[in-house]
Parts: structure tokens; C-alpha cells; sequence
């Protein structure tokens, strides 16, 4: 299965990646591995997830962030990259501004 990342998905990976530098340098770069694994491993397991508003879900395996993403015919869309902590509130509006 293919896995594409939209714009706004690599956005919110931009912000955590700055998020985690500035709390040491090298946190980032290692946040970004560890996402961009979390990418890989999707290719296998897309579908397989439950859904919140709509889109499918997974926990990153070493940070807490989510990946939301939806499925399209051969491929899975990534639509948001999200810290896990943030209110539910606030991803729902995330979530529903990016429809």
C-alpha cells in the first residue's frame, strides 16, 4: 500500500521537529526517524485502525504523537501529524478543518 503525506501533515512534522530541538538538540532529527518508521510500518498495516471523526488513527511507537490518515483506493492519506496530549477539542477542529 502507498502512503502520502499531505502538506499539513509535514507541516505539523515540521513544528514537532522544532518542538523536540529546542528541547536538546538531536531530539528532533531522532523524532523524525522515528515518524518517518512509523510511515514505512503504515504501508503494511493501513485500513487496519480504528477511526475518530472520521479518519483512521495509529500511535507513533516511540513518541507520543498520532498519525490520522484516510484511506483511498491504494493508498492511505496522512492528514495530520498530532502531539497525543493536545484537548480533543482542539484536534477535532484540526482534524475537521483539514476534511
Amino acid at each position: 500500500m502507498r502512503v502520502r503525506v499531505t502538506s499539513d501533515a509535514l507541516d505539523d512534522l515540521d513544528s514537532s521537529y522544532e518542538f523536540y530541538e529546542k528541547q536538546e538538540i538531536g531530539v528532533g532529527a531522532y523524532f523524525r526517524e522515528c515518524i518517518e518508521q512509523d510511515l514505512i510500518d503504515l504501508r503494511r498495516t493501513a485500513g487496519i485502525h480504528s477511526t475518530i471523526r472520521g479518519y483512521h488513527h495509529v500511535n507513533s511507537k516511540v513518541f507520543n504523537s498520532i498519525l490520522y490518515y484516510r484511506m483511498v483506493p491504494d493508498a492511505a492519506v496522512v492528514i495530520a501529524i498530532l502531539d497525543g496530549r493536545i484537548r480533543p477539542a482542539k484536534r477535532d477542529r484540526i482534524l475537521n478543518q483539514r476534511r
